[in-house]
């Protein structure tokens, strides 16, 4: 499922998702970690799946689509 679909079927999923991401970059800015797709992914994986309530799981899914998309779109290796 690519983030673009999703983000056009689920649009009242934004605003969870906008908070997931904001409280991601928050998390991974005091850790002192660059703030990039990549670490926000980890982030994402590790620590916000434990915490997650089964409502915020599909716009969990859908913040991690965006990321994996614009890692894959926008990424220099």
């Amino acid at each position: 499922m690519k983030s673009s679909d999703t983000l056009n079927w689920y649009p009242s999923q934004l605003p969870a998702v906008k908070r997931i991401l904001g409280a991601a970059i928050i998390a991974v800015e005091k850790q002192g970690r660059p703030i990039n797709a990549r670490t926000l992914i980890e982030y994402l994986y590790v620590v916000q799946a434990k915490k997650m309530k089964l409502d915020d799981r599909i716009a969990l899914q859908t913040a991690i689509s965006v990321l994996t998309d614009n890692q894959n779109k926008h990424g220099h290796i």
